[in-house]
């Protein structure tokens, strides 16, 4: 029996079973540093000097992370507010006005308005112009949190329910055609933005019970954002079952670390019912947010806010992704100037890597919230190479690699896991699927304990090889789509691997072996 060379990169962890389920022993968090077994122990321990605020580059990944925002009417692809089009205000403008090249966005909610489609079918035309936008999203390495309104402004038009499942039967063929494409799928349709509130329809229970379940039946196995969770008990009491609740995930459209006059009933504010149901559920949904507008209003948010109530809240809340769009001049501007240590990280409960504070020396540094936000919104995979063993056995190979994820949430929407051997010219030379792998099981730390601490993720199995020679060993965890499957930036990739990246795959090296 062979032991296979592994790839070291240090981390301490305990192992868990292949259910990636936790052990009932202590673990120790990933930030509690081991200390220096040459010192006396009756010596008290000196804390380690840390650097300055120190930049630290976005891993780009998909289906989490901030994200960017943009608003057509599908009949023209005009903005409703500014007299421009697309591809005016698209991603590559938007990111360049929020200064948000280099943070690895891979998302923008996308609104689309179909005012001019009250009383009538949406036209042919209206979804070739919408198809023209996912397209170029695609090619940009972009999911889309998408939204269907017809009211850019308060009572903008006259739409009625009629109006909302005409066109969400036109809709669904069309969401299922692009389905790799979209992450999320916000309810909208009712009021001013898509948001629920400012409409003749925002009091209809039955016929708004009757939009979530007609959502989630174009849109299998994903998930469909809720603004207000209050609404989510009346839904139940007009018989929305449990196999639609389990995929109702949240959009809290006034994130304010509970501290504006106008938080109660719009934020989901430390304490109340809405804040502990979203606490309770956030683990196995999606959780997504946005800051209101840095403006002088009753509505308005010009004052800063808390940076660790809103790391506790975007904790506590599981967020997969927020908006960096609104706000950006201030809230998060003030973000990327406020420091945080491992210390204050640890006072907060909030998990991490010690890699992640270390720069190419070595040395302790600090990071900016913002970007510390930025990379643990949605999930944060490491591999824990130093307890990942392989071994092989004339043409069987044995496996036992452990995983774990600092992020906020887990990976949510299906997703595949298989195991890869690539040959020196990149390419795949095997491929074994992990069928009894389900990546959204990686769970950060016990949703159920709810103590903060640090669980790891067993994959163990063995299986035949049919190839010969020296490969390297990875995991490839590509989109499930047949559209996005074998495009790289669509696979995952982990913090702390070298990978193997073509115009196709995106692979996370886990070690060599020869057959």
């Amino acid at each position: 029996m062979k032991l296979i060379k592994l790839f070291s990169i240090v981390s301490i962890f305990l192992a868990l079973s292949v259910q990636s389920c936790s052990d009932d022993k202590p673990t120790q968090p990933v930030w509690e540093y081991p200390g220096n077994g040459d010192k006396d122990p009756e010596e008290p321990e000196q804390p380690e000097p840390i650097g300055p605020l120190t930049s630290i580059k976005a891993i780009c990944n998909p289906e989490r992370g901030y994200n960017l925002e943009s608003n057509y009417f599908a009949h023209n692809l005009a903005n409703p507010w500014h007299n421009v089009s697309f591809p005016s205000l698209w991603i590559p403008e938007i990111e360049t006005l929020n200064n948000a090249k280099d943070d690895g966005i891979t998302l923008t909610q996308l609104t689309f308005y179909l005012s001019e489609f009250v009383g009538k079918d949406i036209s042919q035309e209206a979804f070739d112009n919408m198809q023209k936008v996912f397209d170029s999203a695609r090619d940009l390495g972009y999911k889309i949190h998408i939204v269907f309104a017809y009211d850019y402004d308060p009572y903008a038009t006259d739409a009625t329910f009629d109006d909302v499942f005409r066109h969400l039967a036109q809709i669904k063929p069309f969401i299922e055609k692009n389905i790799g494409i979209v992450d999320l799928w916000r309810m909208g349709f009712i009021g001013a933005w898509g948001e629920g509130n400012q409409s003749p329809m925002s009091n209809d229970w039955e016929n708004k019970t009757k939009l979530v379940k007609g959502i989630l039946d174009a849109y299998p196995e994903r998930f469909m954002a809720l603004r207000y969770p209050s609404h989510l008990a009346k839904f139940i009491d007009l018989g929305l079952t449990d196999e639609y609740v389990a995929r109702v995930g949240y959009t809290n459209d006034y994130f304010t670390a509970s501290e504006h006059p106008r938080a109660p009933g719009n934020d989901y504010t430390f304490g109340s019912a809405d804040y502990l149901q979203v606490e309770e559920k956030s683990p196995f949904v999606k959780v997504v947010g946005e800051i209101p507008y840095n403006e002088d209003t009753e509505w308005g948010l010009d004052f800063l806010i808390s940076v660790p109530n809103s790391i506790k809240a975007l904790k506590e809340h599981h967020y997969s992704a927020l908006d960096v769009t609104q706000n950006n001049a201030l809230n998060f501007e003030n973000w990327k100037r406020y420091e945080l240590t491992p210390d204050e990280l640890k006072n907060m409960k909030v998990l991490f890597d010690d890699a992640y504070f270390r720069n190419s020396e070595g040395k302790l540094v600090k990071r900016s919230a913002y970007q510390f936000v930025r990379d643990h919104l949605g999930y944060h995979l490491y591999l824990n190479a130093e307890k990942t063993k392989l071994e092989v056995s004339g043409k069987q190979l044995s496996y036992n690699i452990t995983v774990y994820n600092t992020g906020f949430s887990t990976i949510l929407n299906p997703r595949p896991v298989h195991l890869v051997l690539v040959d020196d010219q990149g390419n795949i030379a095997q491929t074994i699927t992990l069928e009894d792998v389900d990546p959204r099981n990686w769970q950060p730390y016990d949703p159920q304990k709810q103590d903060y601490k640090q669980i790891y993720h067993s994959i163990k199995g063995n299986t035949a090889i049919t190839v010969s020679g020296k490969y390297k060993v990875g995991l490839w965890l590509p989109d499930p789509t047949e559209e996005l499957k074998d495009i790289d930036i669509f696979s995952i990739r982990f913090a702390n691997t070298a990978t193997v990246e073509t115009e196709k795959y995106r692979i996370n090296i886990i070690g060599e072996t020869e057959f």
